[in-house]
This record gives C-alpha cells, structure tokens and sequence, in this order.
C-alpha cells in the first residue's frame, strides 16, 4: 500500500485533529477565542460565559447535561473516544490530550 493511502485510512480512522484556542491557563477551548468566566476558567468563543447548576461555565445560551454528568453549551454534544462529552458535532483532540467540540 503506498504511503499516501496509508495516511489517508489513518486519518479517516482517527479523531480529528485541531488546534482550538490555548488559554492563559493552559487549557484548549474550542474555537479561536479565550473567554475568561467568572471562577477563572476558560470557555471557547466571545460570548459571556454561561453558569450551569453545577456551579461549572460553558460557552454559549444554555447549559446541556451529559450523560456523564458533566454539563457542554450548545444545542449539540458529542461523545468522545475518551468517554468525554463536548459540544458540537466533532471531537478535535488537541495537543495535550483532551478534546473539544466543533
């Protein structure tokens, strides 16, 4: 099989690979944007952050529950080959491991 091929059956196998936002913290958002919340974590994108009854902040109008119990902004979650939930439709694991949401 050729190199070519090759790469492109590993990469239609695997997460997808991107690169969201690297916050002051250290941690990866998705989209370009850092958005301090008030308990100072990050969340992706411009708007505010919002507060879930967890005490935790997303990104986004609304906080969405997983079935793991952690809760993702948006309308749209998605399980991750982790066992973690993002939002979006798309896991895009990022240099340091974990995942965010396209």
């Amino acid at each position: 099989m050729n190199i070519r091929v090759y790469l492109l059956l590993a990469c239609m196998a695997s997460p997808s690979v991107a690169f969201g936002a690297l916050c002051p913290d250290g941690t990866y958002v998705a989209g370009s944007t850092c958005t301090l919340a008030p308990d100072g974590s990050y969340v992706g994108g411009r708007q505010p952050a919002q507060l879930c009854p967890d005490g935790s902040y997303v990104s986004g109008s609304e906080c969405r529950l997983t079935p793991g119990g952690s809760y993702v902004g948006g309308r749209k979650m998605t399980l991750c080959p982790d066992g973690s939930y993002v939002s979006g439709t798309q896991c895009r694991l990022q240099p340091d491991g974990s995942y965010t949401g396209e």
